[in-house]
């Protein structure tokens, strides 16, 4: 798999009430963000355009937004943009970050081509 020319893009992060949010915009239909899981559970919102999104290996469908997914901890999950400009805001409990970011529990990054 070749690396996306147009990477995600972090369009806005606030830490406010106890509650993280990222939100994200990922410019190319067909980039995969890669499986990772959180030590928390989360919810992720689609804000704009569509994804593929899994759990592990399990597909869980075609997700348009206005759309939210909720991702339990210690669960690998996944998306795949299906439309250009796929935004999406990521919500974590504040509590359990570190660094500035959620807890990861486990990344599984992909293996890509030169």
């Amino acid at each position: 798999m070749k690396r996306a020319p147009n990477q995600p893009v972090t369009t806005a992060l606030t830490i406010f009430a106890g509650i993280y949010a990222k939100a994200y915009t990922v410019p190319d239909a067909g980039t995969l963000l890669p499986q990772h899981s959180h030590e928390t559970g989360h919810v992720t919102a689609i804000t704009a355009g569509a994804v593929r999104a899994w759990r592990g290996e399990e597909l869980l469908g075609d997700f348009h937004a206005p759309a939210m997914l909720s991702i339990p901890a210690h669960t690998l999950h996944r998306f795949l943009s299906l439309t250009p400009d796929v935004g999406l805001i990521c919500i974590h409990n504040a509590d359990h970050i570190e660094d500035g970011e959620p807890a990861v529990a486990q990344r599984a990054d992909l293996e890509l081509e030169d």
